[in-house]
């Protein structure tokens, strides 16, 4: 056993010890360490530093510890040997796989420059220097050279970067941990010991590191230090997603389950007629069909909308703060006698505005009658009135948002979906907001609502876009699977791994409509709504009855027809996902050049895969004549007049 083995064991239950039984486990005094004594600690645990994150490294690591990436490699590499296109399985993970760490990469540069702007950074980190007992003096040191057993000397506004069993404190020594998760008011004891299973943030006898001391000051001595603090086990600990991303996480599970059940079915169909099913088909689809990055899409969506709110000086701390602001229906303002107000009417985006104010129901109810919204009373169980605001809950999607303006209502703003303040507002509420608007003016509110209502809005048409194309490959494939066809696996690859990303990507990055604040809210608590499944199902109608239409004209049980069908009905299939991208976008294509360079690929390489032998014997195509063209381009905007028609009715 080395001298300083006693120091490799980090996880005591340090909470549950006295301050007499934390010291001698450390080897430490009230009156702090000796120099030597700490020099040759630092030397032996290292410098008090955070984990060296290697973010890109892990990015890049990602795929390769998926076991699906080595199934994937395994399936194509089998298909390949047995005369199938194993390499295209190969070149679409590819594809896939650097988009989506294209786009990781670009949401971690833009979550650092949203955290760079943010307001008041400097004043949230860490203080680079701290005042320690060291040979019973009072000393200043670098942070970094903190090590176990040091006792560490606390006063308000420090921001510890170390975790602390404390051994005294003053009366009023209160810290504040929103940071972390828990209350931006917390008195602290150091004569108190508690169970082992408590919660950490229940644990009044510690302080930990990204904590800050609200008020009084103490003294504490160094439990844990660089990764081992509490504070790194919660960057680590996995955050909640928000309803969006659950939803598109169970939207993804949805597609494999259809592309599973397809592949079954397409087996069953072939045994029966004495077919051997084509694997390279089956793998096709599945590959084809499944949203790789969705989910990526969805949280870079989320940070570019948190910077255009931070551009007019509007500060969201999470993403998640951008879908709970999509799903407002209540508006809650804390109000005071003296408060200008000053409500803008969204009574048209189906949101009200209730208010709280510190006086007697009865009065309340009067000085609601007078500025026109429904007022209660601040101490009448406001708790329970705003979770009545927010409906039957988990089943309720409904958010409310609260506004707050004193550090008492700090539990009313952890309770709201979202907690609003403004930047005059003391620190321990803005560290309890998930919204920090620039001033107290609730003029900015419909601004945030808008960016969030428009973040909601492009995932739910990029999203019915790819659901769409999935659908209709799976119909597709199913329907020529009971007639004894196979679709050629590359068109299957082309139109739902290469095209449909094309077309729905550009979707995301349109600009913010001033139309999403005059549609109702109901529009925005879910993207698994009844309309929206009834969207998807139209235009998968409208799609394979387009392309079934033109084969079935084509062939008519000629043979010799055959080639021409199929090329017209894949003719067909990739234009149909262009009218469908035209038809939901916001906005012309002309105006948005991301959409309009992928239209315009889609269609050159359509053109390519079927005009051009080399890429016809490739792609299982034959030339097609003007007219064959121009049927199989019309029958394809069938999807655009069913989207068309869905507007206006």
């Amino acid at each position: 056993m080395t001298k300083f083995e006693f120091l490799s064991d980090t996880q005591k239950p340090w909470h549950h010890m006295n301050v007499e039984e934390v010291l001698t486990a450390l080897e430490s005094s009230v009156e702090g360490l000796s120099y030597v004594n700490a020099r040759q600690r630092l030397r032996h645990l290292g410098a008090n530093k955070p984990p060296r994150s290697r973010p890109i490294g892990k990015i890049f690591l990602q795929p390769w510890l998926n076991p699906l990436t080595y199934l994937l490699l395994l399936v194509a590499i089998y298909l390949q040997a047995n005369g199938a296109e194993g390499w295209a399985l190969i070149l679409v993970a590819i594809l896939h796989g650097g988009s989506g760490l294209v786009i990781s990469l670009w949401s971690m540069k833009t979550r650092e420059k949203v955290s760079r702007d943010r307001p008041q950074r400097r004043q949230n980190e860490p203080s680079n220097s701290v005042m320690v007992l060291r040979d019973r003096d009072e000393m200043e040191l670098p942070s970094r050279d903190l090590v176990l057993g040091d006792v560490l000397i606390l006063k308000e506004g420090d921001r510890p970067n170390v975790d602390l069993r404390l051994i005294e404190v003053s009366e009023d020594f209160v810290v504040n941990q929103s940071n972390l998760g828990g209350e931006a008011i917390c008195p602290k004891k150091a004569d108190l010991t508690f169970e082992e299973k408590v919660s950490p943030l229940d644990c009044s006898n510690m302080v930990y590191a990204g904590t800050e001391v609200a008020a009084g000051n103490a003294k504490g001595i160094v439990v844990a230090t660089g990764r081992f603090t509490q504070e790194q086990a919660a960057i680590i600990k996995e955050k909640p997603l928000s309803v969006i991303h659950a939803e598109l996480r169970q939207l993804r599970r949805f597609w494999l389950g259809l592309s599973i059940f397809v592949t079954v079915v397409a087996i069953a169909f072939a045994w029966q007629r004495g077919i051997i099913i084509n694997a390279m088909t089956a793998a096709a689809l599945i590959v084809s069909t499944y949203p790789q990055n969705l989910l990526r899409i969805a949280t870079q969506v989320q940070l570019l909308g948190m910077g255009d709110l931070a551009r007019q000086r509007i500060w969201a701390r999470f993403p998640s703060v951008l879908d709970a602001l999509a799903r407002v229906t209540t508006i809650v303002p804390i109000l005071e006698s003296d408060v200008v107000l000053s409500f803008d009417n969204l009574s048209r985006a189906g949101i009200e505005w209730r208010g709280l104010i510190r006086t007697s129901e009865e009065d309340a109810q009067a000085f609601g009658q007078v500025i026109g919204i429904e007022t209660h009373s601040y101490f009448d169980a406001p708790q329970e009135r705003i979770r009545e605001w927010q409906g039957n809950r988990p089943k309720s999607t409904q958010a409310v948002a609260v506004i707050g303006n004193d550090v008492e209502d700090i539990s009313l703003l952890r309770l709201a979906d979202v907690g609003i303040s403004d930047r005059t507002c003391r620190k321990e509420l803005q560290d309890s907001s998930g919204l920090i608007l620039p001033k107290e003016d609730f003029h900015y509110l419909p601004i945030a609502i808008l960016e969030g209502r428009a973040i909601f809005d492009r995932l739910q048409r990029t999203a019915m876009l790819t659901a769409s194309s999935s659908f209709t490959l799976a119909t597709i494939t199913l329907m020529d699977t009971a007639a004894g066809f196979s679709m050629p696996p590359l068109q299957l690859i082309w139109i739902g791994a290469i095209a449909t990303p094309l077309v729905s990507l550009p979707l995301v990055f349109e600009p913010t409509h001033e139309i999403l604040l005059a549609q109702p809210a109901r529009r925005f608590q879910t993207i698994l709504r009844s309309s929206n499944y009834l969207r998807i199902l139209l235009a998968v109608i409208a799609s394979v009855t387009a392309v079934a239409a033109v084969f079935w004209l084509k062939y008519q049980g000629q043979t010799a027809m055959f080639s021409q069908a199929r090329s017209m009905a894949f003719v067909t299939l990739g234009f149909s996902q262009i009218f469908h991208a035209c038809a939901i976008a916001r906005q012309s294509i002309f105006h948005n050049l991301p959409l309009l360079i992928g239209i315009s690929l889609i269609a050159v390489c359509q053109i390519i895969f079927v005009q051009l032998p080399w890429f016809g014997e490739l792609m299982a195509t034959v030339p097609l004549s003007g007219i064959e063209w121009a049927i199989a381009i019309l029958s394809a905007t069938a999807v655009f007049w069913v989207q068309e028609l869905i507007k206006t009715s």
